[in-house]
């Protein structure tokens, strides 16, 4: 699966991450080739600025800045409470209908808990696990896995903070091809425009398989997300 850009203006460019793809070089591997950064940097022939970020095992819709200014007020509205970073995940283990996780979490370089904060809402749960919307309002490494794991719903496919077995049973019974998170949705007041932009990324269609699989229903997810009247972003 390639990138695919889903907003481009003079400031900012909203582009779709596959799973497995860095947002931009790592310490963790320099070494496999291609990142959102550099794919949009050739693809533009500009320098671009990585400031919204995702696990490289995660898919969905990614931001970048254009310039260093743009970067800073990409930041800023990111920030603001217009702003809106929304996942679709499956999760182990039956849910509440709606909760939030507020445990603080340490970086994986000064080691000092910083505040973090995810709501999470069910859209529908089988067979012992949950399907569930979730809504990060801090920017945390691995904050939902990590958040969901400390409360024992660990995200299916995670193999850092998830469950192996399970893993495996799901993997070999129903074809799970990953760890299964998705951003999702994506609301920013858009720099230059002054205007929120409303973005929507459906399942990537490796996910959705092993959904409708797992679910026993075909037809499950026809538009890709959760039934609604909210339109997709289209390129």
């Amino acid at each position: 699966m390639e990138p695919q850009i889903r907003h481009l203006d003079d400031k900012i460019a909203v582009v779709t991450k596959p799973s497995g793809m860095f947002v931009h070089p790592s310490d963790e591997d320099r070494r496999r080739g291609r990142t959102i950064l550099t794919w949009l940097r050739d693809r533009l022939d500009r320098k671009v600025y990585p400031v919204h970020r995702l696990d490289r095992a995660c898919s969905g819709l990614v931001s970048l800045a254009l310039d260093s200014s743009s970067a800073r007020e990409l930041q800023e509205a990111l920030q603001s409470p217009a702003a809106s970073k929304q996942y679709l995940l499956l999760a182990r283990g039956e849910t509440d209908s709606e909760f939030e996780c507020v445990l603080p979490l340490k970086s994986a370089t000064a080691g000092i808990p910083r505040v973090a904060r995810t709501r999470f809402q069910k859209l529908q749960s089988h067979g012992g696990f949950t399907l569930l919307k979730a809504q990060i309002f801090t920017g945390r490494r691995h904050q939902i896995r990590r958040h969901l794991a400390h409360m024992g719903h660990q995200i299916v496919g995670d193999t850092t903070y998830g469950k192996g077995g399970i893993n495996r049973w799901l993997r070999d019974q129903y074809g799970l091809p990953r760890l299964f998170l998705h951003s999702w949705k994506l609301s920013i007041p858009a720099p230059a425009t002054e205007q929120t932009l409303h973005l929507t990324e459906p399942l990537p269609a490796d996910l959705l398989v092993f959904l409708r699989s797992f679910f026993e229903n075909p037809l499950m997810w026809t538009g890709g997300h959760p039934e609604t009247t909210e339109t997709q972003a289209k390129p």
